[in-house]
């Protein structure tokens, strides 16, 4: 944890950080120009393939309710499947953050990473199933019983770069993003907030908007995690993250 790659991260995890929305919007908006269109075509590339591997889960498995717990492990799989494409739009976020290239193409970067993405991805679905059903074995609406999950999906924000930028494990990168989230919960709540309602805002322009909301969600994220976690500026996604991966988890004490 001595490694300057990670004292933005230690600094933030013993100290806290701040964060000021109002900024990090403006920041966002200028950071897009030029960016939109590979952001874009990233996330309907990411779009498209979960859209058909969900059409296969549907013919596979059917309509019928008794089949409900397969459509759910398959729905997990297809999650795990994703996982390295999810996180790399999130780190297409971090990237423009501090200037660094981006591609379309990039959210097939890190497949080399599926085993640890996937492991993430599964410890986060089956922590994140547990709050519906006990939401309703309390006799509570679905909406509310489905609060803490959306709570949760903010405080796991951080995980994947977690992984591919400082190179923690999958229990290391989820603890460590939950810690964060304690820091600074009703920032990163509030930035969320207005982002769901620039999606809404964009989707009633007849999905126009989408052109800005969508590139906006991934670099108010990146933003969101340089200032938390820092961005090592000469780490290579290409090159160096497999190190990174190695190199790290023996020294991370957080």
């Amino acid at each position: 944890m001595n490694e300057p790659r990670f004292a933005r991260l230690q600094q933030s995890l013993q100290q806290g950080f701040t964060l000021a929305p109002k900024a990090i919007f403006q920041e966002a908006w200028q950071r897009i120009n030029g960016a939109k269109m590979p952001m874009l075509l990233a996330a309907i590339g990411v779009t498209g393939c979960w859209l058909v591997l969900n059409q296969l889960l549907v013919s596979v498995t059917g309509d019928s309710e008794e089949v409900s717990w397969q459509f759910s492990l398959l729905g997990l799989a297809i999650s795990m499947v994703m996982a390295p494409m999810s996180a790399a739009l999130d780190m297409m976020g971090v990237h423009r953050a501090v200037d660094k290239p981006i591609r379309p193409n990039q959210i097939f970067d890190y497949f080399r990473f599926l085993l640890p993405l996937a492991l993430t991805s599964l410890l986060m679905g089956i922590i994140s199933s547990l709050f519906l059903p006990v939401g309703q074995m309390l006799g509570l609406p679905v909406a509310l019983s489905l609060l803490p999950t959306l709570i949760l999906s903010v405080a796991l924000m951080f995980t994947f770069p977690l992984i591919l930028d400082k190179g923690l494990t999958p229990i290391q990168a989820i603890t460590t993003s939950l810690r964060l989230f304690s820091r600074q919960w009703l920032a990163l709540l509030s930035v969320h907030l207005l982002l769901a309602l620039l999606f809404m805002a964009a989707i009633f322009t007849l999905s126009i908007g989408l052109v800005w909301a969508v590139p906006m969600y991934i670099t108010v994220k990146g933003i969101l995690y340089r200032e938390a976690c820092g961005i090592e500026g000469s780490t290579d996604t290409k090159s160096d993250a497999a190190a990174s991966l190695n190199s790290a988890k023996d020294h991370f004490d957080a």
